[in-house]
């Protein structure tokens, strides 16, 4: 197995290949190597998943068809074209016998892979793991709320880092220990496109917050091509602002800039020099017999203006957007005149995410509401977008 803890290819055991399936059956019987064959994971150069049994290596091994190398001239190299996708692998009892322990001191992922674990093995951590590198500037923190990627700014070196076994051994030690310290042995499982797509199968499905700020981008991109001027300040269509995912700590702090932060992108983000011309941007109140002029809110500049402009067949959906737009406003309204006690509550995982989905029902109604304007049609949504393949957890 090398540095890299990558398997031997079958094909370089012995020139015979006949010789090469005995030799890897003793080998197997007597508890010394196991076989991967690139059936469970595309590459069968890394020990991805669990051994299966021996039996079934066995039977794996019996039905591979050898025939005489081929090869060919490429370049300066001769490569064989006609190989086995199998290789070997010292097996977890074998690797004990002869692993220095002490050469991992203070790597203990590193360690768990030279003792035979496989590469996509995960372990689960608190989330608050994350939370020491998103809130220090020393590093780069992304992640599209399936995925991520964490490594040192200003460093060319890609580094990254995840549950996966293979990312937490390219860790250092002083990070290895801070994951250590950080994991959990509760009950957990693995995102589904997280799975699928490390092992080589990619889904077409986006989280919320990614479809979200690909709504925004449409409906600016529809408003500017019927009217000429975008219904929102920013679109975030280079990347979706910081802070912007699944909360990281389930705390009153944690919740509070989330909802800012939503509401910024929704209600504070409509654009008043789009209704410009369209609506009455002012009304008139009478308090204590003084008549004065005030500004109307975005939400209502909104709602007037779809009142005027557009006819649904089902104009609860209207309602029920405007509703969600003002239920995320009335939700930050507190935060503004006073200071709440930070609070641990596992509440505001479920708390966030319904109010997160609500909030791009709205959006979402909002575009489809643009997208019937007959001068909106050539501008394209992704097919992703238009099926509605979002993931909200």
């Amino acid at each position: 197995m090398s540095g890299d803890f990558n398997g031997f290819a079958l094909d370089d055991f012995n020139e015979d290949p006949e010789l090469a399936r005995r030799g890897a059956n003793k080998l197997l019987l007597d508890g010394k190597i196991v076989l991967n064959f690139g059936d469970l994971h595309p590459n069968p150069h890394i020990l991805a998943f669990e051994p299966e049994p021996t039996d079934t290596q066995i039977a794996k091994l019996n039905a591979i068809h050898f025939a005489p190398p081929e090869y060919e001239e490429l370049g300066p190299f001769r490569v064989q074209t006609n190989r086995t996708n199998c290789c070997a692998y010292p097996s977890k009892d074998h690797l004990r016998t002869f692993v220095d322990v002490s050469q991992y001191e203070g790597k203990p992922y590193t360690l768990m892979l030279a003792l035979g674990e496989p590469q996509l093995g995960y372990r689960a951590f608190n989330l608050r793991i994350l939370e020491f590198y998103r809130n220090d500037p020393r590093y780069s923190y992304q992640t599209d709320d399936i995925r991520g990627h964490i490594s040192v700014r200003g460093d060319k070196e890609v580094d990254p880092t995840g549950a996966f076994l293979i990312y937490l051994s390219r860790l250092t030690p002083e990070h290895q220990q801070r994951w250590k310290l950080e994991q959990t042995g509760e009950v957990t499982f693995l995102h589904i496109d997280y799975s699928r797509s490390s092992a080589g199968h990619w889904d077409t499905q986006e989280s919320m917050f990614n479809a979200f700020c690909e709504e925004l981008n449409i409906i600016n991109k529809i408003t500017i091509k019927i009217y000429g001027v975008p219904l929102l300040r920013n679109a975030y269509v280079d990347a979706k602002p910081a802070g912007f995912g699944f909360l990281i700590r389930p705390t009153t702090k944690e919740y509070d800039a989330f909802v800012q932060l939503l509401d910024k992108m929704m209600s504070d983000n409509l654009n008043k020099r789009f209704f410009d011309g369209k609506v009455d941007l002012t009304f008139r109140e009478e308090k204590d017999g003084v008549l004065s002029e005030k500004q109307k809110g975005t939400i209502t500049l909104l709602d007037d203006w779809l009142a005027r402009s557009v006819r649904l067949h089902e104009p609860n959906l209207q309602d029920e957007m405007v509703a969600t737009f003002k239920k995320v406003r009335q939700e930050r309204g507190p935060l503004a005149h006073e200071v709440r006690d930070d609070q641990w509550n596992e509440d505001y995982f479920a708390k966030q995410r319904e109010l997160m989905k609500d909030a791009y029902a709205a959006i979402r109604t909002l575009r489809l509401i643009l997208a019937g304007h007959p001068a909106a049609r050539p501008v394209a949504v992704p097919d992703w977008l238009h099926k509605a393949e979002i993931r909200t957890f």
